[in-house]
């Protein structure tokens, strides 16, 4: 099951909820990518799945819990800036221990209401 990172529980505080979640989107840009990116240059994949992880599962259940789906028309900004960040992990030769994670971590993620309702998040494939 994937815990949930306070740090990351933050950046979806209903006080950012606007118009496409781009509050939610930005900050998620401008902290975890960042973050992220940085982890994965040192070779740290491990880590980074599990944070990517972490923030995936935040954006699936603030997503119901929260009813992001009234706040948006076409563009649910937080996804593509998850789906970012896997694209990130995704160019590097992850080894086979966090690749499993990252499997089995977007297992999880597609039992959940959030995908199962909503389809969100989109652009997993298993």
């Amino acid at each position: 099951m994937i815990q949930l990172n306070p740090q990351y529980e933050a950046i979806f505080n209903p006080r950012n909820i606007d118009e496409d979640c781009n509050k939610i989107a930005d900050e998620i840009n401008d902290v975890a990518r960042m973050q992220i990116k940085e982890i994965l240059a040192v070779g740290m994949y491990k880590q980074a799945v599990m944070l990517y992880l972490q923030l995936l599962q935040s954006m699936v259940n603030h997503f119901v819990d929260d009813e992001h789906f009234c706040y948006f028309d076409d563009m649910y900004s937080p996804e593509y800036s998850l789906q970012w960040i896997y694209e990130d992990i995704m160019k590097y030769d992850i080894d086979e221990e966090s690749r499993k994670l990252l499997e089995e971590g977007h297992k999880e993620i597609l039992q959940s209401e959030c995908y199962q309702e909503y389809g969100y998040p989109s652009y997993i494939r298993v």
